[in-house]
């Protein structure tokens, strides 16, 4: 061990098991505090690292409990035998450090041996640790080529704030893995997160040296116009573009196509609940896709569709009259017409609109036997695609789906949760 780890020694190992040890420290030690030959460092956070020296090389251990050794006799304890007692760190091996530079492994390959030290960690050992160093490496130029000027540097790790376990470290994040995967910057609000990420921003583009990050695109949605104050200095100081686009939602501005939103947005920005409106939006949904295939088994899932809502129409619920049945199934035909179901059928048994009913004898029971032929055990309606389709249509689609739900046996639970046949949408907008 050399003489600087002598002097940055906190403790010895006194416990060494597979996949815990315990750090007894050494005598007079203030509140786990402990005065080092290059600040004074408590070693008591959980979560922090120590050193312990094994061979070539550091293994390096987390904090994960403290505590002192108890008395024989707790009510005879003073303050003065609570300052005095032994104190315990309990830790768990993280991984190997090279004692002379090189990369840090996860896993433990040589274990400390008894009374082995334990070490504070120096800032250059976290920083390899992290693989944040070196924070600056030298730049290269486009495909392979010659970098201009020779000596330029590019950021590898760029430093975002300080740690709250490490006394006075600077965190610093590695750009390739920050921005080439899914990062999220969580906290309180009004604890910085949106400072945060300007911060990191600012100090790509205003690197002092060649090469900052000329060329790099970001888009952001500012949504409180902090970012836009923010990175606006950069166009005037840095001769960097930064554009501002207001997305107001006005015919000039920029508006999401309601069939952009995914089955779970529309769930979320209807609230519909899961068990008896939720069957019924996603057969909506599914509807408005329905009727653009014209194959032959795209007609006959039309048709049985059609069909189904109809006999039900008939059938109708509580309280329905003659005529709003009848309402319904012209709307049917009308809006969804096929060679074999549509108004012409409706009309070769003499219906009478006016009164809802039907004017020549058994006409009724005729016209269902011919919509009956129609209906088709185990199809399966359409799932939501995403395809365009028009908002308005949406609502006509949820009456429709209701009706279908209701045909199935799930009647009880649609006029529960969403009132018979009655169906609320937001605005277009």
């Amino acid at each position: 061990m050399s003489n600087d780890d002598r002097k940055r020694a906190i403790g010895k190992v006194v416990s060494v098991a597979a996949d815990r040890f315990v750090v007894e420290m050494h005598a007079g030690t203030d509140n786990f505090t402990v005065v080092g030959f290059d600040d004074v460092h408590y070693v008591a956070r959980l979560g922090s690292f120590l050193m312990s020296p094994a061979q070539s090389e550091y293994v390096v251990v987390e904090v994960v409990g403290l505590r002192e050794r108890d008395l024989p006799g707790p009510g005879e304890r003073s303050d003065f035998d609570r300052a005095g007692s032994s104190k315990f760190l309990d830790v768990v091996p993280v991984g190997m450090l090279p004692a002379r530079g090189g990369s840090f492994r996860f896993g433990v390959s040589v274990f400390p041996s008894l009374y082995a030290d334990a070490l504070y960690a120096l800032d250059d050992e976290l920083d390899r640790i992290f693989e944040t160093r070196p924070a600056v490496e030298p730049s290269t130029g486009l495909n392979g080529e010659a970098c201009a000027p020779v000596d330029a540097t590019r950021y590898r790790a760029l430093t975002i704030g300080k740690s709250v376990v490490f006394e006075d470290y600077e965190v610093k994040v590695r750009l390739d893995e920050f921005f080439g995967g899914h990062v999220a910057i969580l906290g309180n609000t009004g604890s910085g997160k949106s400072c945060t990420v300007a911060s990191v921003l600012q100090s790509l583009f205003e690197k002092p040296r060649e090469h900052h990050a000329r060329g790099a695109t970001f888009v952001v949605f500012d949504v409180n116009g902090e970012y836009w104050e923010a990175l606006q200095p950069l166009a005037r100081d840095s001769a960097i573009g930064v554009a501002r686009v207001i997305l107001d939602g006005t015919a000039a501005g920029f508006r999401v196509p309601h069939w952009f939103l995914e089955m779970a947005e529309w769930e979320l920005l209807l609230q519909a609940s899961e068990k008896a409106q939720l069957p019924v939006l996603r057969t909506a949904l599914g509807l408005t896709s329905l009727f653009r295939g014209n194959s032959r088994a795209a007609l006959a899932v039309k048709e049985h569709f059609i069909a189904t809502c109809i006999i039900e129409c008939f059938r109708g619920a509580d309280g329905d009259s003659p005529v709003t049945k009848f309402q319904r199934v012209v709307s049917l035909l009308q809006k969804y017409p096929t060679v074999d179901l549509n108004m012409a059928l409706l009309n070769q048994f003499q219906p009478n609109l006016q009164y809802g009913n039907f004017v020549g004898p058994n006409s009724q029971e005729g016209f269902l036997e011919r919509i009956r032929s129609k209906v088709s055990e185990d199809i399966r309606l359409p799932s939501y695609d995403q395809t365009p389709f028009a908002f308005d249509d949406l609502e006509e689609c949820l009456d429709f789906a209701i009706l279908y739900e209701e045909a199935h046996g799930h009647g009880h639970q649609v006029e529960v949760a969403a009132g018979p046949r009655r169906v609320c949408l937001p605005s277009a907008q």
